[in-house]
């Protein structure tokens, strides 16, 4: 059986990620759809956690290592095994995420080597075949965040140049990631998934990875 294609949308909070995602169910009607942090039982109460208010103030190193509890959860309970079923499995977020965020969102280049050596182990090998950076400018970005209905996460509260670190993150792991598509978010949202639609029917309609 071949390997499941793996597909993760990335980018800066009010890009538009779920609602998306939620738009490529009809699309990817087999798929398996997730998030991160979340995903499984033991990763929803850490992405509860890390997004509350009772977490404003946390240590940084402990931010950094209950993300990459959540993955190591996700990826062992969802990710690797629909793979391995040959399922395509859409996520919301993945190992970038950790970087930009806690690395050049929270100015700690000093956890950049240990991230990713962590990284190489927890991931058990899934690399994903597209990852999908929705471009949003900060501005933009976090005033579609709080527009949302819901009340505003612990992240979508940060400062704006907490959000402009992130987003050069993004900018400057293009090179790292060879799979890498950057649609510009900034745009309404009929042409951002137009865009979408095409970057995934030529990701799996190639012949899988190896």
């Amino acid at each position: 059986m071949s390997r499941g294609k793996f597909i993760v949308f990335e980018g800066g909070e009010g890009s538009g990620k779920s609602v998306l995602m939620e738009r490529l169910r009809a699309t990817l009607p087999d798929a398996v759809f997730t998030r991160y942090p979340g995903g499984s039982p033991i990763g929803e109460k850490i992405r509860e956690l890390v997004l509350s208010k009772e977490a404003q103030g946390i240590d940084t190193a402990t931010e950094l290592l209950l993300f990459l509890a959540a993955r190591a959860q996700l990826i062992a309970d969802v990710i690797e095994p629909a793979l391995a079923a040959g399922k395509t499995v859409v996520c919301d977020r993945f190992e970038l995420s950790t970087m930009v965020y806690q690395v050049y969102g929270r100015e700690k280049p000093e956890y950049r080597d240990f991230l990713f050596t962590v990284s190489k182990t927890i991931n058990k090998g899934c690399v994903p075949d597209a990852t999908i950076f929705l471009d949003v400018t900060p501005e933009v970005g976090l005033a579609r965040a709080h527009a949302r209905p819901e009340e505003p996460n612990r992240f979508d509260n940060e400062q704006l140049a907490f959000h402009e670190r992130v987003r050069e993150g993004y900018r400057k792991h293009v090179v790292e990631y060879p799979h890498f598509f950057i649609i510009d978010a900034d745009k309404p949202l009929e042409e951002v998934w137009r865009n979408i639609e095409e970057t995934i029917q030529s990701v799996v309609s190639k012949a899988p990875m190896i």
